[in-house]
């Protein structure tokens, strides 16, 4: 393996919007549309090669960058590892100095456009929230729905519908109750904990969450590339296994010890975050997660933290 070059890519922010800009004829990545960066000099910051790249390239003053995500990526010619940070602090217009096309594009236009593949990661990560919101126990249908609609009236805009002991029948009329729900809140996306075969039936459903024990005997990616996948791990096979059936986004735990597995011990943050180094697409911290840990998962390389206990509401 070539040793990686280390690459700044900034993601500028407008609102709901953020910069693109396309790559030039003579370049690798011909005509493909990227975030602004390039190669991080000798001696020389993430932060300050931001800086510096975007006052080149575009032409504007940037400010206040925080990570968004580290992807490592080995192409035939080239292993790069891109620093991705984002921020919405500018002072300028910006323009293609160098002669290139640069616009502001909606993120929810973004999978309408042609990026080298090491940004899929990139792309995902601007759609996901920080928080990751697990199902927990309920007394029944009604009491789930409700406590998911207090969730989602506190502003969470992920959910895993996890009901493991409920009959697969019931478990379906729950969640199609629980799909329509999440969908009437903007951005709000629900997947189902379960058999890829589920979602034949629950067509409406965002995406779909695979236990790590359900993964090893896979050999293709099991839901179709419009819909989420979403894989637990703990181990870097499994992870590595996640990776091979391209998943979208990984949960990642046990972080700290948790009463849900006594028989686990947590990695901490170091194992963690040196486990997130090596991995493409965004990860959630799992494993005795509250909100209040959002702020170190994100210093830790984290999209943000999953939890049931530490989201999941109480009864209303």
């Amino acid at each position: 393996m070539n040793q990686r070059v280390d690459i700044a890519i900034g993601v500028l922010r407008q609102g709901n919007h953020v910069l693109l800009a396309q790559r030039q004829a003579k370049q690798s990545h011909a005509l493909k549309w990227e975030f602004p960066g390039g190669k991080v000099e000798s001696g020389e910051s993430v932060e300050a090669a931001l800086i510096r790249e975007f006052q080149e390239e575009v032409g504007v003053e940037t400010a206040h960058w925080q990570p968004l995500i580290q992807i490592p990526w080995d192409y035939e010619s080239v292993s790069v590892h891109l620093h991705v940070y984002e921020s919405g602090q500018f002072q300028g217009e910006p323009h293609g100095k160098e002669g290139q096309p640069v616009q502001w594009t909606a993120i929810s236009e973004l999978s309408e456009y042609d990026f080298p593949e090491a940004n899929k990661g990139i792309l995902t990560a601007l759609q996901l929230p920080e928080a990751f919101m697990i199902s927990g126990d309920f007394h029944d249908e009604l009491d789930a729905l409700n406590r998911l609609e207090a969730a989602l009236e506190e502003g969470i805009r992920l959910v895993q519908l996890r009901a493991k002991k409920m009959e697969e029948d019931a478990f379906k009329i729950l969640a199609k109750k629980a799909i329509t729900l999440t969908h009437r809140y903007e951005d709000a996306k629900i997947l189902i904990n379960g058999k890829p075969a589920w979602l034949e039936a629950l067509p409406e459903a965002d995406g779909l969450q695979l236990a790590s024990t359900m993964i090893m005997e896979l050999t293709e990616r099991p839901v179709a590339e419009d819909k989420i996948l979403s894989i637990s791990t703990h181990t870097k096979a499994e992870v590595a296994k996640a990776l091979e059936l391209n998943a979208d986004l990984l949960l990642l735990s046990p972080v700290k010890d948790t009463r849900s597995h006594p028989d686990m011990s947590g990695m901490g943050w170091n194992a963690f975050a040196e486990m997130v180094a090596e991995i493409p697409i965004p990860v959630y911290a799992l494993g005795g997660m509250k909100l209040s840990d959002v702020t170190e998962a994100r210093k830790q390389g984290a999209q943000g933290i999953a939890a049931i206990s530490g989201l999941w509401p109480e009864p209303i």
